[in-house]
């Protein structure tokens, strides 16, 4: 991203006003400016190589509000924070139950039938103007809990909690089982029933843990990353959040003296699980602090 560097002020001030709408902070240099680019092309899973004009395409796309443009299931499929905020309030409503994702899939098109259906509008799948009205006017300021995030929490009485990890392929062989081994152990003697994606036996790419996970459809999805980062991250987009998640990275967080931090990366958004991603050097984490933490929470609310 060189030609950041490059820029003349009004492309740089164009550029700091995107990112803002996109929901970032405004940046007080070039400095920032190119950090807040990283930041959020990492949040959105979009390749660093990517040339000025699509960045400038990708940034105005996550800088819509609902109601800005129209919306329709298209290929390529439509993205958005329109569309993740469209997503958010159908799943407030009861309409939509898949991850918000900000992609305008046939899965929220049908949503949007629904809702036309139910309110007396034109049943096209398209959310023009009055549609958009429509679902804005209904959306009350106090129901801050959507059916996304419940039915990501769902535990029916007397069952176990299920948990599904995720540990990234990194260190010395004998250290992967022993760390497998504490969660497996910290889980049960939290009454969990723990699963590991590695069970899956693929590639384990990110679209096919995602997918994993949304087959199972655990109560609570927790990847362990080894990297310098040293926080707990809970999905957080620009116009919603993981209530349940946020809960539990921030008291993680604390215990185990870690940031708590809102992310919108493709681990967290795309899976319909409450979804946490632990960083730091995993092998050093108390376990039983995690899974006691999880346990108290998950009883507390349910």
């Amino acid at each position: 991203m060189s030609y950041i560097d490059e820029l003349s002020s009004d492309e740089l001030l164009d550029l700091s006003n995107k990112i803002q709408a996109a929901g970032y902070q405004f940046p007080a240099d070039s400095v920032e400016c190119k950090s807040l680019v990283e930041l959020f092309l990492n949040d959105y899973n979009i390749d660093k190589t990517i040339s000025k004009e699509n960045l400038w395409l990708e940034l105005l796309n996550h800088g819509y509000d609902l109601g800005d443009r129209i919306l329709n299931f298209s290929n390529p499929v439509l993205k958005g924070s329109d569309v993740e905020e469209l997503q958010e309030m159908l799943s407030r409503l009861g309409f939509y139950s898949e991850p918000i994702n900000s992609e305008y899939t046939k899965e929220l098109m049908k949503a949007v039938e629904a809702f036309q259906e139910n309110r007396g509008l034109s049943v096209d799948g398209v959310v023009g103007l009055n549609t958009a009205i429509e679902i804005k006017k209904l959306i009350r300021p106090t129901l801050d809990k959507s059916l996304n995030e419940a039915i990501k929490g769902f535990k029916p009485d007397g069952s176990v909690l299920n948990v599904c990890i995720n540990i990234e392929n990194n260190g010395e062989y004998r250290e992967q089982v022993v760390f497998y081994e504490s969660i497996k152990g910290s889980g049960i003697e939290n009454g969990m029933n723990i699963t590991f994606v590695s069970e899956a036996g693929e590639e384990m790419s990110k679209e096919n843990i995602i997918s994993f996970v949304n087959k199972i459809n655990p109560s609570l999805f927790i990847t362990f990353e080894n990297n310098e980062t040293q926080s707990v991250d809970y999905f957080k987009g620009k116009h919603s959040v993981s209530n349940i998640g946020k809960k539990l990275a921030d008291e993680i967080a604390t215990k185990l003296n870690l940031d708590s931090i809102g992310k919108n990366n493709m681990l967290l958004k795309n899976t319909k699980a409450v979804s946490l991603v632990i960083n730091g050097n995993f092998y050093q984490i108390n376990t039983n602090i995690v899974f006691d933490i999880v346990s108290d929470i998950y009883s507390e609310i349910f």
